[in-house]
């Protein structure tokens, strides 16, 4: 038996997804989503979590990499947005600007940052769980930002950079090893391994019993309507999970005094 973590990303992008994840809490396939806060669905997000009684379970995906940035300073950060304002995505698509970027970037990403945490908080969501697109959290150059803003803002659990997974090079083993377990050391909250739908079904009879996993999934409607994990149905996930007896859980909610 495995203890699963159901996550589904990229909240408050559209109104597809939103209805999607809405759904899928109403039939029990999701213990948690993960709100962009920065994106034009994002309050319809929010609202839609306190009207079918999910908000407790919306963590925050935190977003530089699609969309227009909450704040001013990184509008102007080339290797973060474009000359229209919106974010490109370029410093992510970098293995350099990942491990590390300028002064003037490292202050305009903890604003961005910042204003994000303080956006989602706004909504009255009280989970204090964070990830990110585009996996952005688990880049060096981001995270040295973001954990003082966590330890500020009382968080209390976060994602893991992933580890569910076989094929990987030397040196991407070693920094993920070394980033995971540089998280566990922080006192926040993760699971034992995160991956993809793919990922469990690929590994998922070779983890060890009792293991905490967090699956990611990106509950959407196709064209014929059919509710998916983008292009997987979502009927295929909930299989898997009974195939491997899975426990379904929540990350632990926090609640302010």
């Amino acid at each position: 038996m495995i203890r699963a973590i159901v996550n589904g990303d990229d909240f408050g992008i559209n109104e597809n997804v939103n209805r999607a994840i809405t759904e899928c809490f109403e039939r029990r396939i999701l213990t948690g989503t993960t709100l962009m806060v920065n994106m034009p669905r994002a309050r319809e997000a929010a609202e839609l979590a306190h009207r079918y009684g999910f908000a407790e379970m919306v963590g925050l995906h935190l977003n530089l990499t699609s969309g227009r940035p909450l704040t001013t300073p990184i509008r102007s950060c080339r290797r973060f947005c474009r000359k229209g304002g919106r974010f490109n995505a370029y410093f992510q698509q970098h293995t350099l600007t990942r491990l590390s970027i300028s002064r003037r970037e490292r202050e305009a990403v903890a604003i961005e940052i910042e204003a994000q945490i303080r956006r989602y908080l706004s909504f009255g969501l009280p989970e204090r769980h964070l990830d990110s697109h585009h996996h952005v959290h688990t880049d060096r150059s981001i995270m040295r930002e973001l954990m003082p803003l966590l330890m500020k803002y009382n968080f209390h659990s976060i994602r893991l950079t992933r580890n569910l997974f076989q094929q990987m090079g030397f040196l991407k083993r070693v920094y993920k090893k070394n980033f995971n377990g540089n998280l566990k050391k922080s006192g926040l909250i993760t699971t034992d391994y995160f991956g993809s739908y793919q990922d469990l079904l690929q590994m998922g009879d070779e983890l060890p019993d009792n293991a905490l996993v967090e699956i990611m999934l990106h509950p959407m409607y196709g064209p014929n309507g059919r509710l998916m994990d983008t292009k997987t149905p979502i009927s295929e996930v909930s299989l898997l999970l009974a195939s491997l007896n899975a426990e379904l859980q929540a990350y632990p909610v926090v609640k302010d005094d």
